[in-house]
């Protein structure tokens, strides 16, 4: 004989089940959330822990002085074209080696949580965009990128070593046609840059997503001051490669043609990237050196950060001491040079 149980108390059990039930679900609920939260400070914690090894390469003094500063999770050296051969022959394991520069950049590129930029300084190794130092060097050159972006490493060009790589491209054995084409004009002086901030954030490149992270304003704005004999270049439609445009720029004095001085108001492209194997080609127009005026807004909390993960406490502490009795001066002038050179010390490594 069933148990009889009154309606009261059958209201009541059907309340507390329902309850119990909404507890569960809301614990289930909260533990989903946890975990999703977990999940998303890991992400976040595992792009900040990102690594970043840039081989820097040039055997004279380049005309591009601009260093990137070796901290916790950036790796930065800077080699000649003869070693960049052993490390090559290493590389391909044809050569082993105690060179602890050597293995540090082999463990690196091995390291799928690093990115690996060779960055060819613009030099005299270059002869003004002829090759890399000669012949042989430059067939090693389009070697090593073949194999260094298989192995998902990037290579950063600049001024006079864009043009070695893009003259000769299309003379090797490279996957496509190139993408780039290099102008017989040349620029020179004051020269004004801009581009979006969200197309300097997504590059992986660290000095133009750094840029990209610290500006307030939708629109990045800054001057440079091009040495004489500067590099123009513009996409080769003939290529059908995409290249992503990053920014652009217009020369405040004119352009060399024929070594006659023409003004012109022409735009050109500044920095550009395309996509090489598994790797990245970042092609630059200018030295991050000579920056001279960011008239774009920056955002104060956001150098100070970046300041004290590239150069420390300490200098995060001198910068903000700097900017702050800029701002007391009420001076926009001072204002202006104390973020410029800053924004050239975090892109250069140079100060004043």
């Amino acid at each position: 004989m069933a148990e009889f149980v009154p309606e009261n108390i059958k209201i009541e059990e059907e309340i507390v089940e329902k309850q119990e039930n909404q507890q569960e679900n809301q614990q289930e609920n909260e533990k989903n959330e946890n975990q999703e939260n977990q999940e998303k400070d890991k992400n976040v914690k595992e792009v900040k822990q990102q690594n970043i090894c840039v081989v820097s390469i040039s055997s004279h003094n380049p005309y591009d002085t601009s260093e990137i500063t070796n901290n916790a999770n950036t790796f930065y050296t800077n080699i000649n074209y003869n070693q960049l051969k052993e490390l090559y022959y290493i590389i391909r394991q044809e050569k082993e080696t105690n060179n602890m520069v050597y293995k540090n950049i082999i463990n690196y590129i091995k390291d799928r949580n690093t990115k690996v930029f060779f960055d060819f300084k613009c030099s005299s190794d270059c002869h003004a965009g002829e090759n890399f130092v000669d012949k042989d060097t430059t067939l090693l050159i389009f070697k090593l990128v073949n194999v260094m972006t298989r192995k998902h490493c990037n290579i950063v060009v600049g001024d006079h070593s864009m043009a070695a790589l893009f003259n000769n491209w299309d003379k090797h054995k490279m996957d496509f046609k190139s993408p780039i084409r290099i102008h017989t004009e040349h620029t020179e002086g004051q020269f004004k840059m801009y581009g979006d901030k969200k197309d300097f954030i997504e590059s992986d490149y660290p000095i133009l997503k750094n840029l990209g992270t610290v500006a307030s304003d939708e629109k990045i704005d800054i001057e440079f001051s091009n040495m004489s004999g500067t590099k123009i270049y513009s996409i080769n439609t003939e290529s059908k490669v995409p290249v992503k445009i990053i920014s652009k720029g217009k020369p405040q004095q004119g352009f060399r043609r024929n070594r006659n001085l023409e003004l012109s108001t022409e735009e050109h492209i500044v920095h550009s990237e395309f996509k090489y194997r598994n790797g990245m080609i970042i092609v630059s127009a200018t030295h991050w050196c000579n920056l001279t005026e960011v008239n774009s807004n920056v955002d104060f909390n956001r150098l100070r950060t970046q300041y004290q993960t590239q150069f420390g406490e300490e200098e995060a502490m001198n910068f903000e001491v700097e900017y702050q009795n800029a701002m007391r001066s009420g001076s926009a002038t001072i204002q202006k040079r104390v973020i410029s050179d800053s924004v050239k010390y975090m892109c250069s490594g140079k100060k004043g």
